[in-house]
């Protein structure tokens, strides 16, 4: 099916069922209530958003790929989100322990090894199979564990994560077709189907937010993208490094955190409001321009992730350290780094 059409269904369905897990979530009285620490909003919100994220992408991705050769692939790899949706789900309601949440984590990798497996197989052939399972298996964990937790960091303002999501995934989509490899058409469409199911729950989430994705939301997406920057991985350096410089805001902020928290001598996982998007509201901003500017960083990442890979791997990488370097110096210099 046409792009477009992939675009607009998933679209439909992720308005839909965003619309639908809001009105459960109020009757079952789901919902994320204000502690004036981190979560700074006025009322309690409704929660399940990630519900409605996971359906849109599934319409999209059964629509173009249901009775194709690798179909059974698609099982594993829909069947691998609905857990990571679930896990998330019941840390959402029941607040999970963090070695629960890690241990629903890994058993999702363990799951999307079948996914991943075949496509590992395909770009090294000579691999033993055991061998192959303990490469996707470790590759899974590390990209899974790093882009869920870079995500669920970046959930933290009305708009945000779901509008940056919806960036990143139009990136993705632009450097798949650029990359012209034997998973593009994969890569488009799952682009694609999660960006229209972002947009879908940004119609409740933009500011002032009706609902909240939660960890359902968080963790999915998070799941999502790293399957997406694995199989850039897989087609070698150049396209990888495009793909984490378009993945470049949730890293950058995850990395500010850990090294403020480390400069400061402070524990490194308990929640505080010292990421980009608090500062930038305590150095004035409101919290609407706050995401707006962390659209724009977005939006400039992955232009230069997509120059970059246009240019080629040497030419580009002066390109993503003189970035690098200049990221840093601002962070430094505006001291995004001190103690809050």
């Amino acid at each position: 099916m046409d792009g477009l059409w992939i675009f607009v269904f998933s679209l439909a369905a992720g308005l839909a069922a965003t619309w639908l897990s809001r009105q459960l979530a109020l009757r079952l009285n789901i919902v994320d209530r204000p502690d004036n620490t981190v979560k700074t909003h006025g009322r309690p919100i409704a929660y399940l958003g990630g519900l409605g994220i996971w359906v849109g992408f599934a319409v999209g991705m059964l629509l173009h790929l249901a009775g194709a050769e690798k179909f059974a692939g698609l099982v594993w790899f829909l069947a691998a989100s609905v857990l990571i949706c679930l896990v998330g789900l019941a840390d959402d309601i029941l607040s999970l322990s963090p070695g629960r949440k890690i241990a629903g984590q890994l058993l999702t990798a363990a799951l999307a090894v079948f996914f991943l497996n075949p496509h590992l197989k395909e770009v090294f052939p000579q691999l033993s199979a055991p061998f192959a399972a303990a490469v996707s298996f470790g590759l899974l964990v590390f990209f899974v564990l790093g882009a869920s937790n870079s995500v669920n960091l970046l959930d933290g303002l009305d708009g945000l994560c779901g509008g940056v999501t919806f960036l990143i995934c139009i990136g993705f989509f632009l450097l798949a077709a650029m990359s012209r490899s034997v998973f593009s058409p994969f890569q488009e469409t799952a682009a694609l189907s999660l960006a229209a199911a972002c947009a879908g729950f940004l119609v409740f989430n933009y500011p002032p937010a009706s609902i909240f994705m939660g960890d359902a939301g968080s963790l999915l997406i998070g799941f999502l993208l790293a399957c997406q920057i694995i199989l850039f991985l897989l087609q070698g350096p150049a396209v990888f490094l495009a793909s984490l410089f378009i993945f470049g805001l949730p890293i950058l902020d995850t990395s500010v955190a850990i090294l403020r928290r480390l400069l400061n001598r402070k524990p490194l996982f308990v929640a505080d409001r010292g990421h980009i998007y608090d500062q930038l509201v305590d150095r004035g901003f409101t919290k609407t321009q706050s995401v707006w500017a962390c659209y724009l960083l977005t939006a400039l990442f992955s232009a230069v992730g997509l120059l970059g890979f246009r240019l080629g791997l040497r030419p580009a990488l002066p390109l993503y350290l003189f970035t690098i370097l200049i990221t840093f110096l601002i962070i430094w210099k505006k001291g995004f780094l001190r103690k809050v």
